[in-house]
């Protein structure tokens, strides 16, 4: 046995040679920095231009810097003389800018950021020119929009109103109206309830990520964050898991009374990408960078050293992971990790497919987690297991699958064997005559009904017919060379299989004459970093079925030294096992063996799940 330290090494070791690290994460803003998360036109603190001339047009530029407020009476006058939205437009800007230069006295900001929202919605609501698709006003309006009622939900949230209902809040002007804010509005995928919090994505900045994937549009941006326990269909959601949430501010003004009403907006931006101010239709603003970049900082239930050695305790976490509520109309993405790795390692992957639009509209992710320390056949088994039993729940529950069926999986290293043995058939018949087995019966007289049962579910299934699509990337299917070093040998020595997997079913063939050929087999391929090897049994038997021929399959290989170029290696996986005869599409990247990284590789992903959409339109939308 070695010593604990150098176990851990082996295994550190293992993990960087295979999986993939990523130091993803958020960290906190200032309120300084918060401004530079939307247009920089507006983060400095002073009037646009367009606010300046007008100001120096009816000498109020003096004035602005004495006493804002009068300012402000005095543009909400020259509206209601001339009518002209320029007033209201330099009105929302001035207020904004004010907010900022007050903003130690949290109250007295508030009221300025507040009339600096009502007048920008005031503006996109009934002044803006949209026979005019190239306004520039508009877009500022827009801006100062976001930002007003970012520093506005700041307020709110320290306040404890963010949730509240019939509370009143003051706004400089004429006559120091009052704000009545009715109940928020809540369109989420989820009951308000199971809503931990809510913070702005201004309040975060992201670390690590290669892709921001923000949309433009009105809105504020909020990380809305799961409470623990809030559950999906068939399926796990990931503790504490963030979402894409956009607040939305709408105002009504009483033409007689000027009373004026607020409400709430909390709009799930995977659901909708669009907003209406009135009888405008607006783009939604939206950020789905924050949100993702929280979830992969967060602390896991097991990291992947004990996942992977310690097979038994890793069963609990085991199993299919929603990456966002599942969703009827949209058509299921699943991830498959590789050795030593997570559904954390396909965050480059998913922030960047989240910035194309029709991917947005037309697929979901989730993603399977399990131990590589088990064989990669009961893996398989259970990742078919969980696929099957989600889809059973949603007929159950009389949900449409017509999406559900066009499923893609997306497989890694060591979880493209497990995907494709989710479109290959297998039978009890072919394993014997593989291993060249002729006997059966006596094995089956020494199995237990519950055995019997799971060596059906390992040796005899049927291609999983609502998986549609598979993407291998950088997938050993003839194995790898490094599975047969030393350090390959010293990590598969630490993992412990519970006993029920191998050892009773080594010690009941062992007991039957003619079967030690299966026995001898079962010893050699005990763990997942042992079905690897080139020369593995289990491997080798995978290779003998028969990929479903109406599946079309792809394939993304890692060359270190040439992009372009079939052969050579990605430093574990050659070319010579990643290729497979009959593939829809085969890239080669210069990449090492975390290919999944690549961006070229996330591109033709991007580029292969346009045409999955695209040839299976129709039915789910």
């Amino acid at each position: 046995m070695l010593p604990r330290a150098a176990a851990y090494f082996t295994a550190a070791a293992l993990f960087w040679i295979w999986g993939c690290a990523s130091p993803i994460r958020v960290e906190e803003n200032s309120a300084d920095r918060r401004r530079s998360y939307g247009v920089a036109d507006y983060s400095a603190g002073v009037l646009s231009s367009k606010t300046a001339n007008l100001l120096g047009d009816f000498m109020l530029t003096e004035l602005y810097e004495k006493s804002p407020g009068e300012v402000l009476i005095r543009l909400e006058n020259l509206y209601k003389q001339e009518k002209q939205p320029a007033f209201i437009a330099a009105l929302a800007d001035a207020a904004l800018q004010t907010g900022y230069k007050v903003r130690k006295n949290s109250d007295l900001s508030s009221r300025y950021f507040l009339a600096s929202a009502v007048s920008s919605f005031f503006y996109l609501k009934q002044l803006d020119d949209i026979r005019d698709p190239y306004c520039e006003q508009r877009i500022r309006m827009m801006r100062i929009y976001n930002l007003a009622m970012t520093e506005l939900f700041f307020y709110l949230k320290k306040q404890g109103l963010e949730r509240r209902s019939g509370f009143e809040l003051p706004m400089p002007g004429m006559g120091e109206r009052q704000v009545r804010f009715r109940k928020p509005v809540y369109e989420l995928p989820v009951g308000e309830q199971w809503i931990a919090d809510f913070t702005p994505c201004a309040h975060y900045r992201t670390l690590g990520l290669t892709h921001d994937t923000r949309v433009f549009g009105v809105g504020v941006p909020l990380v809305a964050e799961l409470k623990e326990g809030v559950r999906d269909v068939g399926g796990k959601m990931i503790s504490g898991l963030p979402i894409a949430v956009t607040l939305a501010g709408s105002f009504e003004i009483d033409p007689a009374s000027g009373a004026i009403t607020g409400e709430l907006r909390y709009i799930y931006s995977r659901f909708t990408d669009k907003v209406t101010f009135g009888n405008r239709v607006l783009p939604l603003a939206g950020d789905f960078s924050t949100p993702l970049a929280g979830a992969v900082g967060k602390p896991q239930d097991m990291n992947f050293l004990e996942r992977t050695i310690k097979v038994a305790e890793a069963e609990r976490i085991t199993g299919l992971y929603h990456l966002e509520p599942y969703d009827d109309k949209r058509i299921p993405v699943v991830f498959v990790h590789g050795l030593m790795s997570d559904a954390r390692t396909w965050s480059q992957m998913l922030n960047t497919l989240l910035h194309d639009p029709v991917i947005r509209d037309r697929y979901q992710f989730l993603g399977f987690a399990y131990s590589s320390g088990n064989p990669i056949f009961v893996s398989a088994a259970n990742l078919r297991r969980e696929l099957r039993a989600l889809r059973e729940q949603l007929v159950k529950q009389k949900r449409s699958t017509a999406a559900f069926d066009k499923m893609v999986l997306v497989g890694h290293s060591m979880g493209g064997l497990l995907s494709r043995l989710q479109i290959t058939g297998s039978s009890e018949a072919e394993l014997m005559k593989a291993l060249q087995i002729r006997e059966t019966e006596t094995l089956k007289s020494k199995l237990e009904p519950s055995e019997k049962q799971r060596f059906e579910s390992l040796f005899n299934f049927e291609p999983s017919p609502f998986v549609r699509r598979v993407i291998f990337i950088a997938v050993p299917h003839r194995g790898s060379e490094v599975a047969t070093g030393w350090l390959a040998g010293v990590g598969a020595s630490l993992i412990r299989l519970p006993a029920n997997l191998v050892k009773r079913n080594v010690q009941i063939i062992s007991e039957v004459a003619g079967l030690e050929r299966l026995a001898e087999a079962l010893k050699k391929t005990g763990t997942g970093i042992d079905n690897l090897r080139p020369d593995d049994v289990a491997l080798n038997y995978l290779n003998k079925l028969v990929i479903a021929p109406d599946v079309p399959f792809h394939s993304i290989i890692g060359n270190r030294k040439s992009q372009g170029t079939p052969g050579g290696s990605d430093g574990i996986v050659p070319y010579s096992s990643s290729h497979l005869d009959g593939a829809a599409s085969e890239l080669v990247v210069k990449s090492g063996h975390s290919v999944q990284q690549n961006k070229l590789a996330i591109q033709e992903v991007r580029r292969i799940l346009l045409k999955h959409a695209e040839e299976t339109a129709g039915g789910n939308k």
